[in-house]
């Protein structure tokens, strides 16, 4: 038989229903294919009438709800559910320990899940809290060899823009419905009587919060001719420093605010739902000033210090955008080499991502990841819940025979046990949601400050919904597979023990298969914290215990005309009289702090054009390098006499010697630097031990220091070596600067032990949190292994009283029980290892000196495990040892 075509077929089976349904198809049918020999043009028309109107006579709303009237009345339908729920509801009142673990191990599993899905939904998923922000878009600018931040991504790699370059961006770009730029600085507030503060601000360009669609919840926004440095100083202010610095005074319009150095007037408060973008804001600047392109400050292409955001126009793409961008910096660098090309001829662009994709960058990987071994501890917990419904539907063989035998379909059965399961999920879904709120809690208390968006984190309807999704799917997997098989073949009133085998199979195979899991989490968790004790035990080329660093500016009144290095020893002087203080260095920039210099260096045989990148600077005072407890490889420390008249000397890093040099003797050989188109030749004196620059994972960059005389630097970070405790040491080293400088307070006090602690936070955290999931693995494997052993000791009870009664020893009852067990561990662990081989990799941008396939951390999970394992199956045999024989055979 041709039917007319696939479509038809389909619906025959979906529109023709009820009894007879296949008479009426196949009458259908052949009427159609009768028609088509006689060939009439009107048979496939026909058909398809005669198709939909058996198709309404079957769907139509009344045929319906006649249908369901007859199914209630037969006790069908929804009353048939009912009463399964509450027949499941009475058997899980019978077993409540049962119930309540199974609700308690798929808890465990919803929760974390949920509480990942969480942070993902806040961080990933949410879009940022503006108009339209689909076509917000970062804008910078981009380093020849270095344009992509991570190019598999599509993240180009965004540094900041002078306000020239801007200027001509704007004017020439036809992809933006608007662009504005922001600099970051900072507003110092006078004495309060706690010593005078700096407060963060953010100067700002006309378009900025028309760009955002934000409008001031009081007063008005910059206008036009405030840009100007010839206008009155205005300020705008943040929400919260409105509330907290002001009182939240209604008249604060026109009000003065008098910073350091010079007054301003306040035109307006922005709205308290205001956030500025985070990818250029850590925190809610509190004052908000006109950006002044006139500023002598602005003269420089190459002083790159806004950060720019744009509006893309409607329909245009960021991929348009980016070409449009392309295209423009190398006009620009064409234009206007000096500031936009290097001496080798490569030149500066202009790149744009997403200012959402901006914002999390490649964050996403690391949250796949915690999601990903969520959902294995989700899949476990469901496997582990399927593990003990399957124990329980053996225990309750007998009564499902005496419910077929009373007329019990299969479809009946089915629904009495998935009606347990659902429950029991359901209530696991509300553990769920109380495990999620605390996990929430705790993943934003222990979050590193790297991680973007963390305000939108919250736990709420979408949240819920997912949830209840994923409770009722862990339900379905763990209730819905015992419920088929238990009663795949029917049951019969009897003993029968091909009934009972497929299950217990099944069961050996969920066990084996948490082990499995277990060990591919249990893996991950071992290569992270092995990473992270690797990043602890890195020797960071110096003694960082007693040490406290800040830093000082070297502006103040009377010291105009006064020389950087002067300042710098006039600080350490005042610092150095402090009770308690051992040693004292300066330095431009202390240990774990990215470097702010990067000198460029040519070798005697290098071309003018060459780059060598990659070369950390560091201005250093005589003393530093003794007193953070560094040492000199080969030649001499600075003294005294490199002053700014002797010759220019330099120290270069073993790190330099082993890139650069290749095996050369690095003492008294001349580099040149080459700083603002021009070059001066400095004399290698000494090679230093390398010290880690900005943090131990990173390693040490080839570096080099320069006496702090021979070269102009506008701060000092000022690095202390003492003893005492450091909370009476931090009040006396700010009082020690007020004598130096009575108007600019320290900043960045800090303990060299939390510098090193701050740059941990990411690989401590991973370890901790896949390290929480794997742990809750292996609670939940070794308790599947233990449940089921102790269920099938249970029921072997007999088998076992009869070998003992024979004359078995009651070791060989361990063994034997032993010998079950750990033939499973043994089949899932080495499964276990071989997806933990493959599912490691995704871990290899997150680990430090070790391998995703590190042997040590494979086996060491391996000997977890089994030792786990041993200690599982040995509760279950001891019990089986003990059966007694006699009163085994005495209840036969």
């Amino acid at each position: 038989m041709k039917s007319p075509s696939w479509l038809a077929a389909l619906l025959l089976r979906l529109l023709i229903r009820g009894e007879g349904s296949e008479f009426v198809a196949g009458d259908l049918i052949e009427r159609y294919q009768r028609e088509r020999r006689e060939g009439r043009p009107e048979a496939r028309a026909r058909f398809w009438s005669a198709l939909l109107a058996s198709g309404w006579s079957w769907w139509r709303p009344g045929a319906v709800m006649r249908r369901m009237r007859q199914r209630t009345r037969r006790g069908e339908g929804m009353g048939m559910w009912v009463q399964d729920v509450r027949a499941a509801g009475r058997s899980l009142r019978r077993r409540p320990g049962f119930a309540f673990g199974v609700a308690l191990t798929l808890g465990l599993g919803i929760g974390a899940t949920t509480t990942v899905f969480t942070v993902v939904d806040g961080v990933m998923l949410r879009p940022l809290p503006y108009d339209d922000p689909g076509r917000l878009v970062a804008l910078g600018t981009t380093f020849p060899t270095r344009e992509w931040a991570d190019e598999e991504a599509g993240l180009q790699h965004l540094a900041g823009m002078s306000l020239l370059n801007f200027r001509d961006l704007s004017e020439r770009a036809r992809s933006f419905d608007g662009l504005a730029g922001v600099e970051l600085t900072n507003v110092l507030l006078p004495d309060q009587g706690s010593g005078p503060e700096f407060a963060g601000a953010a100067r700002v360009s006309p378009d900025l919060f028309h760009v955002l669609g934000a409008t001031p919840a009081i007063g008005r926004s910059f206008l036009p001719d405030e840009h100007s440095v010839d206008a009155d100083a205005v300020v705008m202010l943040s929400y919260g420093a409105w509330e907290r610095r002001f009182g939240g005074d209604p008249n604060i319009v026109g009000v003065s605010v008098e910073p350091v150095g010079q007054p301003f007037t306040v035109v307006g408060v922005l709205p308290a739902d205001f956030e500025p973008p985070e990818t250029f804001f850590r925190a809610m600047p509190d004052f908000w000033l006109p950006l002044q392109p006139d500023h002598p400050r602005y003269a420089n292409r190459g002083g790159r210090s806004l950060a720019l955001i744009g509006r893309l126009g409607a329909g245009t793409t960021v991929e348009r955008a980016r070409d449009e961008a392309r295209e423009i910096g190398l006009a620009l660098a064409q234009d206007f080499p000096e500031g936009n090309v290097y001496p080798d001829g490569s030149h500066f662009g202009i790149g744009v991502n997403g200012l959402h994709q901006q914002t999390v960058g490649t964050t996403g990987r690391t949250l796949g990841i915690f999601l990903g071994a969520a959902s294995l501890v989700l899949l476990l917990a469901a496997m582990n819940s399927a593990t003990l419904l399957l124990a329980r539907s053996l225990d309750r063989t007998r009564e499902l025979e005496v419910r077929a035998a009373m007329g019990a379909g299969r479809a009946r059965l089915v629904r009495l046990l998935v009606a347990e399961a659902a429950m029991i999920s359901a209530v696991g879904g509300v553990v769920g949601v109380l495990v999620a709120y605390g996990g929430v809690e705790a993943f934003l208390r222990m979050a590193p400050s790297s991680l973007p968006r963390l305000d939108a984190v919250a736990v709420d309807a979408r949240v819920l919904l997912v949830a209840a999704i994923v409770s009722v799917g862990a339900g379905v997997l763990a209730g819905l597979l015992p419920a088929l098989l238990s009663t795949r073949n029917g049951l019969s009133v009897g003993p029968s023990r091909t009934s009972t085998a497929p299950r217990s199979r099944l069961r050996t195979l969920l066990v084996g298969g948490q082990i499995s899991v277990a060990v591919v989490l249990l893996s991950g968790a071992g290569l992270l914290f092995s990473s992270f004790v690797h990043i602890l035990t890195v020797d960071p080329g110096f003694e960082p215990e007693g040490l406290v660093s800040m830093r000082v500016a070297l502006k103040r009144p009377g010291a105009a005309d006064e020389a950087g290095w002067v300042g710098w020893d006039r600080v350490i002087e005042e610092v150095s009289t402090v009770r308690g203080v051992r040693a004292v260095g300066g330095v431009s920039n202390p240990p774990f702090q990215s470097p702010s210099w990067a000198p460029r260096l040519l070798l005697p045989g290098d071309p003018p054009d060459l780059w060598r990148e990659g070369v950390a600077g560091f201005a250093i005072t005589p003393n530093y390098l003794e007193t953070i407890g560094s040492s000199i490889v080969a030649g001499r420390p600075f003294d005294r006499g490199d002053g700014p008249d002797a010759e220019p000397v330099v120290l270069v890093n073993s790190a330099f010697v082993q890139a650069h040099l290749e095996g050369e003797e690095p003492l008294d050989l001349v580099l040149r630097h080459v700083e603002g188109g021009e070059e001066s030749s400095m004399r290698v004196v000494g090679v230093v031990e390398n010290v880690v620059q900005t943090s131990a994972d990173e390693g040490p960059r080839p570096a080099m220091y320069v006496p702090h005389t021979q070269v102009e630097w506008p701060f000092v970070n000022v690095v202390v070596r003492s003893s005492d405790d450091p909370t009476v040491l931090v009040r006396e080293l700010r009082n020690a600067v007020a004598r130096f400088s009575p108007v600019i307070p320290p900043q960045d006090l800090r303990t060299m032990s939390d510098r090193m602690a701050s740059t941990r936070t990411n690989p401590r955290f991973q370890a901790f949190l896949i390290g929480a999931f794997a742990s809750i693995a292996l609670l939940l494997a070794a308790a599947g292994l233990y449940g089921t052993l102790a269920h099938n000791v249970r029921r072997r009870e007999r088998e076992i009283g009869v070998r003992l009664a024979l004359g078995s020893a009651r070791r060989g009852v361990i063994e034997m029980v032993l010998r079950d067990g750990l033939g499973i561990v043994v089949v899932g662990l080495a499964i276990g290892i071989v997806g933990a081989l493959g599912a490691t990799r995704v871990l290899t941008d997150a680990l430090f000196a070790v391998e995703p396939n590190d042997p040590l951390t494979l086996a060491g999970v391996a000997l977890v495990l089994l030792a786990v394992a041993v200690i599982a199956c040995l509760l279950p045999a001891r019990r089986a040892s003990s059966v007694d024989p006699v009163e085994v055979l005495r209840s036969e």
